[in-house]
């Protein structure tokens, strides 16, 4: 599926509203600019990208000037990923990339990991350790650390919840060592006025959330995304049919959860038995 940018439908969103504070159609759009509706339609829903001629041309039709239209211009100027994406392209597949444009663009992202700890969440050696063990090349650890490491800086910005099955926190990925390290991390991190972690009980009901892990991706303007992580790729989703479904598995995975406290109790109980292994 090919699926528009957050950063083209919230550009697209905001030039909408304006034309129509302006009391202009789309007709109107279109017959000043020699432009056809559907157009003007595509552009305003992100299904098409706008260049910064194009936005330009709207913008002094809707006579915007000023602070409002730097800010637009800029939208529409600046690249669509991360700066940080161009140094490091090498050794990264598509789909990371396009994860972390999405998470750049984000206000809202929430985790469900049923198998592992989340990436956001992972330390630089739990990572590295499970990269060894899905054999990625080692030409390409380094790439892909470096790029987890940028992408978790997100977390100082974003309204960020991660539900962890109980079983991950026991799940041994390269030593103990790492696990114990790994955990005493999730506690750190969920101190963060913008990062919740909680826990699954292994004893819960059965529930959607079991059939994979995913991550949804919610955003000021445009509609929400899920990433669903496949062993050599990834999919987004992106139409609300699609989406819909896991906003459903989130709010039951939530209603199975402990809160906050029982939650970082736990994690800090499991801790406390990998050290004495």
């Amino acid at each position: 599926m090919s699926q528009p940018t957050p950063k083209a439908q919230g550009l697209g969103a905001q030039l909408r509203a304006i034309r129509r504070a302006r009391g202009m159609s789309m007709k109107d759009i279109a017959n000043r600019l020699g432009w056809s509706e559907s157009k003007v339609s595509r552009l305003e829903t992100g299904q098409r990208p706008l260049s910064s001629e194009e936005v330009a041309a709207l913008l002094a039709i809707l006579n915007v000037t000023g602070p409002d239209r730097e800010r637009l211009m800029a939208m529409a100027r600046t690249p669509d990923e991360p700066a940080w994406l161009e140094t490091m392209r090498h050794g990264l597949p598509s789909e990371s990339i396009a994860l972390a444009t999405y998470e750049a663009e984000a206000v809202r992202v929430t985790d469900w990991a049923p198998l592992l700890i989340p990436g956001l969440l992972q330390t630089m050696e739990y990572t590295r350790a499970f990269m060894l063990a899905d054999r990625i090349p080692e030409a390409d650890i380094g790439a892909r650390l470096m790029a987890r490491q940028h992408r978790q800086q997100i977390l100082e910005r974003v309204t960020y919840t991660a539900y962890l099955d109980e079983a991950v926190l026991r799940r041994s990925v390269g030593s103990p060592r790492i696990l114990r390290n790994q955990l005493r991390h999730l506690l750190d991190q969920a101190e963060r006025d913008t990062v919740t972690i909680r826990v699954v009980p292994v004893t819960s009901d059965a529930h959607p959330g079991l059939i994979s892990p995913f991550l949804m991706l919610e955003f000021d303007t445009a509609p929400a995304i899920v990433h669903v992580e496949l062993l050599r790729s990834a999919v987004f989703l992106g139409d609300k049919a699609e989406t819909e479904p896991y906003m459903q598995a989130l709010a039951q995975i939530s209603s199975y959860s402990l809160d906050e406290k029982e939650s970082l109790r736990l994690i800090e109980a499991v801790a406390r038995e990998v050290d004495g292994i």
